[in-house]
C-alpha cells in the first residue's frame, strides 16, 4: 500500500489540525475585516456586568425566594399526603398538588426569564450608548477575541445604575 491510499482508518490528528488552522485563519479574516471597515473594537463581559449589575442582583434574590416558596409549597404537600390514609383520596390530592406546584413554577420562570430578557436588554443599550459616545463599531464578547479592542466592561456597570 503506497502512503496516499486510505487504510480506512481516519487521520483524526490531521483533522484535528486543519480544523484549528481552519478557526485561527477566520478569527484573523474576521478580526482584519471588523477592524479596518468598521472602525474601534470593543470588548464587553456581559457575567461580569450581570455579577455586578443591582438589576441582576435584585433578580437572584427574586429568584432564591421563589424557589423558597415552591419549596415551601413541596414540604407543605408532602406534609398533608402523609396524613391522609385513604390510598385513592391520597393518589388525588398528589395530582392536585403537583399540578399546582408546576402551575407556580411556571409562572416564577415566565417571570424571571422575562426579567432576564429586559436584563439584558438594558445591558444592550448602555452598551449601544457607549459605544456610540466613544465611535466604536463593534462590541465582542471577551472570549470572541483573540486579541486588542477596547474593555467597556466597567463604563457599562457605571452606566447601568
Amino acid at each position: 500500500m503506497s502512503n496516499f491510499e486510505n487504510d480506512g482508518s481516519a487521520n483524526y490528528g490531521l483533522i484535528v489540525l486543519i480544523a484549528i488552522l481552519a478557526a485561527v485563519v477566520s478569527a484573523f479574516v474576521t478580526y482584519k475585516a471588523t477592524a479596518t471597515s468598521s472602525g474601534k473594537i470593543a470588548v464587553l463581559d456581559v457575567d461580569r456586568v450581570a455579577e455586578a449589575s443591582k438589576s441582576a442582583q435584585a433578580l437572584q434574590k427574586a429568584r432564591e425566594g421563589q424557589l423558597e416558596s415552591l419549596q415551601k409549597m413541596t414540604e407543605d404537600a408532602e406534609i398533608r399526603l402523609k396524613a391522609e390514609e385513604d390510598a385513592d383520596q391520597r393518589k388525588r390530592m398528589s395530582e392536585i398538588y403537583v399540578a399546582e406546584i408546576n402551575s407556580q413554577k411556571e409562572e416564577y420562570d415566565q417571570q424571571y426569564f422575562q426579567a432576564l430578557k429586559l436584563l439584558n436588554q438594558s445591558i444592550k443599550e448602555t452598551a449601544s450608548e457607549i459605544a456610540a459616545k466613544k465611535g466604536i463599531k463593534v462590541i465582542m464578547l471577551p472570549n470572541s477575541l483573540f486579541q486588542g479592542g477596547e474593555d467597556i466592561t466597567d463604563l457599562v456597570i457605571q452606566n447601568m445604575e
